[in-house]
């Protein structure tokens, strides 16, 4: 992921992994969030004033996002809520392609939740398993995602902006877009959200305390 983002004069970037002996190795449901969540709180919480911004890579409605929002007022960024957002702004027809076919209903699940249910369209699966991602022959990812990209979601759904529904997909929207046709739109969820973050500090935006994410 850190290949992905590019060097930018505006900011500097740092990057958290927890532990593999407190954290899954990968995000598949809700139970690995909630452990992932305590786990890199565990590890984040004394350090937390260190940071501007926080962008939480993993494309669902994480709840580290609302515990960080509760400890600090930095702005913190889901992966899966800012690219939806600015989506919206780009085409008629927002789509998600995402990795294994537990994650549709888990999206469309989170993709209610956070309100943002009118932004998406369609929320279609890979048939991959995140670790897959990097265990299968990168030109067997690309063609697969490739194809679904073009048949389903721009050829027979009409999606017109496609977002890559997993951070381990950073990086590929090039490569994506170059099989779904003149005039569609991939988006890297990942550098849509740190970009938004970014965009929040440059306008002195922080998250509000005085309702949601009122100090205890």
């Amino acid at each position: 992921m850190r290949d992905c983002i590019p060097t930018h004069v505006d900011y500097e970037l740092d990057y958290f992994t927890a532990s593999s002996e407190t954290a899954p190795l990968s995000i598949e449901g809700m139970y690995d969030s909630v452990v992932s969540a305590a786990a890199c709180l565990q590890e984040l919480e004394p350090h937390l004033n260190e940071w501007d911004g926080f962008v939480v890579a993993c494309f669902s409605a994480h709840p580290l996002c609302h515990v960080l929002r509760e400890k600090t007022t930095a702005p913190v960024m889901s992966i899966l809520s800012a690219p939806l957002l600015l989506a919206s702004t780009l085409g008629g027809k927002v789509s998600i392609l995402t990795t294994s076919p537990r994650w549709v209903p888990l999206l469309e699940h989170d993709v209610k939740s956070l309100g943002l249910s009118s932004l998406c369209h369609h929320i279609a699966s890979s048939g991959m398993r995140v670790l897959e991602l990097e265990s299968l022959p990168r030109e067997q990812v690309l063609q697969t995602l490739g194809q679904i990209a073009k048949n389903d979601l721009v050829e027979r759904l009409g999606s017109d902006v496609i977002i890559l529904g997993c951070a381990g997909l950073a990086g590929l929207e090039d490569k994506v877009r170059q099989q779904c046709g003149s005039g569609v739109v991939v988006l890297d969820p990942v550098r849509c959200s740190v970009e938004l973050c970014a965009a929040a500090l440059r306008l002195k935006a922080s998250t509000a305390k005085a309702g949601l994410y009122a100090p205890v």
